[in-house]
């Protein structure tokens, strides 16, 4: 039995160490690796259907293939959008405060899918270095103390955020021979994510100044998600996949005919003026369409002027075709008014005759038709004429019936 003893030894330990070679052979490539550089991917979704989805949106993560708990994904278009009165007198302001959140790339998933809203995914091939230093970049902008900023649509957003981060960290690689223009102008962008609704295209051409007639460059153009997206297939060989498509109908992004509706609109208010003109009749309440409509579309542009710092605010040229001054068409005597509608009527016209060769940027066509129309009987003194008819058909009735 003396001689059983040895061989059940090293017949033990051969197993024992069989055993351990197997279990450090077999999922070596599962252990986490402490130093593992991340894997950082972009993210673009298409439209949605609330009217703050109407441009798209972006998002970046970090990803760690042997460690999945550690993914993240850092989302910079975080706000409250429960407040829509404040958050629009924060973008008025030059306050609209916006903040980074993060999250799994699951849950991301899951909100965007139930959004129903197309998903791309795309990985960049970064140096570890690189990707290090913007995953670094990510922690700190998600840090309480850094994660808040005032958001600006085209030049301070969700996506020019990790647009500038990448452009830094890889060398400006998308930034560099990025001056070729890209073709619409800020408006015309503006108006085609606005063409499901006339009203916000209409008001975006006379809130937006003279800025939303620039032309961005390619790389100004990054703000809008689907530029970007192309810009880091062509720029940094990110293929684009899709990782979820839109279910529901698709999304005009042509503007319709939304001026149009400015001219009927326009006719509508100055129709009643034009009929006392007519009719050889003055009523005081036929011409408070016209002059309302003058009063409050200047009283809102000016307002804004003054109170916002934004340029696009500011250096607004329908300023010169709206004024809320043009209330006192109804308060001055008849030859003040006739003078002050005279003033204002060279005003609109040098401005319509100067953006017609050039001077002036916007497209003031459409905004011209309301002061043009209202005004221009005042200035004339086609309106007096008329209070001093209807004064005389009076005395003429008085007449007849005395006798």
């Amino acid at each position: 039995m003396s001689h059983i003893a040895p061989r059940l030894t090293r017949a033990c330990f051969t197993g024992v160490i069989a055993l351990v070679i197997c279990v450090l052979s077999g999922p070596v490539e599962a252990v986490p690796k402490l130093n593992e550089a991340p894997k950082i991917d972009v993210y673009t979704m298409g439209v949605g259907d609330l009217f703050t989805e109407k441009f798209g949106h972006a998002a970046i993560c970090t990803r760690y293939p042997s460690r999945p708990s550690r993914d993240r994904c850092y989302n910079y278009g975080t706000t409250d959008f429960r407040d829509p009165f404040g958050l629009g007198c924060g973008f008025v302001r030059g306050r609209s405060r916006f903040w980074v959140s993060v999250t799994t790339p699951e849950i991301m998933m899951d909100l965007y899918t139930f959004k129903d809203r197309t998903v791309y995914v795309q990985e960049l091939e970064l140096l570890e270095e690189q990707a290090r230093a913007i995953a670094k970049k990510l922690r700190f902008d998600s840090q309480e103390a850094n994660r808040y900023y005032n958001y600006h649509h085209y030049f301070d957003n969700c996506t020019t955020r990790i647009r500038d981060m990448i452009d830094e960290h890889t060398g400006g690689l998308l930034s560099n021979d990025s001056d070729t223009i890209i073709g619409p102008t800020y408006r015309d962008l503006t108006r085609r994510g606005f063409a499901h609704s006339p009203v916000l295209s209409i008001t975006s051409d006379y809130v937006l100044g003279r800025v939303g007639d620039e032309y961005p460059t390619e790389y100004q153009g990054m703000f809008l998600p689907d530029v970007f997206r192309e810009s880091l297939r062509t720029r940094l060989g990110a293929e684009p996949i899709v990782l979820y498509e839109r279910e529901g109908p698709a999304f005009s992004q042509s503007p319709g005919a939304e001026r149009i509706l400015i001219l009927i609109f326009t006719l509508l208010l100055v129709a009643p003026l034009w009929w006392c003109l007519s009719r050889g009749v003055w009523r005081r309440s036929m011409i408070l369409p016209a002059v309302l409509g003058l009063f409050l579309g200047g009283f809102v542009l000016w307002f804004l002027a003054v109170l916002s710092p934004l340029p696009m605010a500011r250096y607004n040229e329908n300023l010169l075709l709206l004024f809320p001054g043009d209330i006192l068409l109804v308060l001055l005597l008849a030859e003040r008014r006739k003078r002050y509608a005279q003033g204002r009527v060279v005003i609109v016209l040098l401005a319509v005759v100067a953006s017609g060769v050039g001077l002036l940027a916007q497209p003031l066509w459409t905004a011209a038709a309301l002061p043009v129309l209202a005004l221009l009987p005042f200035a004339l003194g086609l309106a007096d004429p008329l209070k001093k008819k209807a004064a005389s058909a009076a005395s003429d009735e008085s007449e007849a019936a005395a006798d």
